[in-house]
């Protein structure tokens, strides 16, 4: 929708219930209500911030009824409060950024988890391979080992060049990484090879893949697991010390956004869901940020992370945050998890792309509501205030303070009510970092806090469709 007339701009207002200084917006009466809320009248469509149109007259400037102006979302938010959790006081600093997709429509969308391996096995086997002769690619353990030991061995004596700055403390991560060279050269010492097993020509049919698939040319290969839940892609190139991202981070230069260029356009080619850049990281991510260093062992591998997207919303793998472990056992409280939410990471190494795991992919079947009604931003934060101390378990005595630094709307993979279908619903997500009091036991009384940054955890999540609490754990 690139034009309206003022007349229209003004009647989407009122049906997104927009706040004005005269009137308390109504939002929905039958809030709680999903279902009844899923088959309400779509809105009239959202104006995109690039859209260019002239609604006003002499004098008057333009505007764009965007989604953020629909429902009265800011650019940033402040706000302190607090109050008692379940077993300690919490308290809640707010100093977030809103982001608030830029997008004509937000449906809800209605599919499953996976992909039929059988039916995709051919084409993926073609694009990513050629046209064969296919192997089965072997197993070398030994290998595997050797190669690890030697990244480890590059990275120690990388250190003698201080790539961390001259205040890093070298003989503690010179300890560190010798421990874990150590343990792989016992597993070395150990390995019988038993468990190997060479290339072997691949004899199989396409419309035999079921639960697991592999297959390759000697250099890459690629796989389905648990009823396609979970696709795998790999090729030869670099060794690493882990595959998932450990923080998230912005790319640092042209180099870094090349590779999540490379990597998007590698998910992309799949055919499944657009996805867009979330993160990149280096393998030793973690002494860049404790020492304040742009530089580091550069090992030729960077991890990335990417975000599936519907209708130009992303789905985010966030899980919930709920209080400490002890705190959940004191009250008696026990999740059962269900399946995780949809996430896309990999390693691309001198630039390409050398692996890359799609969890839980989701296929969508319908659509439920073109343009569903939301709530207002005014009313998602008065139910985040209202929800959060109860949602929130800690230990006695230990107070918390969780500084908020995101707020986000996007699409959550939500289960169907006695179905084995789910839906992509509009959430809102509170994301941030902790401050936690703990006793450390060196001294009598002595008090200490950890800072703890979560990557993908939401201490809150709310239904921006009827208000309604979801924990991301359980998947309702």
């Amino acid at each position: 929708m690139k034009r309206m007339t003022v007349v229209l701009l003004c009647l989407c207002l009122l049906l997104a219930c927009v706040p004005t200084p005269e009137t308390e917006p109504v939002i929905h009466k039958n809030e709680g209500n999903l279902e009844q809320q899923l088959s309400a009248t779509p809105v009239p469509g959202y104006e995109t911030d690039t859209d260019e149109i002239s609604l006003h007259g002499a004098g008057e400037q333009p505007k764009v009824n965007t989604l953020r102006i629909a429902l009265g979302a800011p650019e940033t938010l402040t706000e302190r409060f607090d109050g008692q959790a379940v077993g300690a006081h919490l308290y809640i600093e707010i100093d977030a950024t809103v982001d608030v997709p830029n997008v004509e429509k937000v449906p809800v969308l209605r599919g499953q988890v996976g992909y039929e391996p059988d039916k995709a096995a051919e084409r993926l086997t073609k694009l990513l391979i050629g046209d064969g002769p296919y192997i089965r690619p072997g197993y070398n353990d030994r290998a595997r080992l050797q190669a690890q030991m030697e990244f480890y061995q590059r990275w120690i004596e990388a250190l003698n060049n201080q790539p961390y700055g001259p205040n890093a403390d070298y003989e503690q991560i010179r300890e560190h990484l010798q421990q874990r060279l150590d343990v792989n050269a016992r597993v070395y010492r150990d390995s019988t090879g038993e468990n190997d097993y060479p290339d072997s020509p691949w004899t199989g049919s396409f419309a035999d893949a079921k639960e697991a698939f592999s297959i390759g040319n000697g250099t890459c290969s690629f796989g389905f697991a648990r009823n396609g839940e979970v696709f795998t892609y790999s090729a030869v190139g670099g060794v690493s010390a882990n595959n998932r991202i450990e923080k998230n981070r912005t790319p640092r230069n042209e180099a870094e956004r090349k590779v999540l260029e490379n990597a998007v356009a590698f998910a992309n080619s799949l055919g499944w869901a657009r996805v867009i850049a979330q993160s990149i990281n280096d393998d030793d991510e973690t002494y860049r940020i404790l020492y304040g260093s742009e530089t580091g062992f550069e090992s030729g591998s960077k991890h990335f992370s990417l975000l599936p997207v519907y209708e130009g919303i992303p789905v985010y793998p966030y899980s919930t945050f709920s209080g400490t472990d002890t705190g959940k056992q004191a009250a008696g409280v026990h999740y059962d998890k269900d399946l995780e939410q949809e996430e896309i990471f990999g390693t691309a190494y001198e630039g390409t792309v050398v692996r890359l795991q799609w969890n839980c992919p989701f296929t969508v079947t319908g659509v439920e509501n073109e343009n569903v009604p939301l709530l207002s931003f005014d009313r998602i934060m008065e139910l985040f205030r209202q929800q959060i101390f109860r949602s929130i378990y800690l230990d006695s005595g230990h107070d918390m303070t969780y500084h908020i630094t995101d707020i986000r709307l996007s699409y959550m993979r939500v289960k169907v009510q006695n179905s084995d279908s789910y839906y992509l619903l509009p959430v809102w997500d509170f994301i941030g970092y902790q401050i936690y009091d703990f006793d450390s036991g060196r001294t009598e009384g002595e008090i200490n806090t950890t800072r703890t940054m979560w990557k993908n955890l939401s201490i809150l999540t709310i239904n921006a469709v009827d208000g309604s609490i979801i924990d991301r754990n359980l998947g309702y």
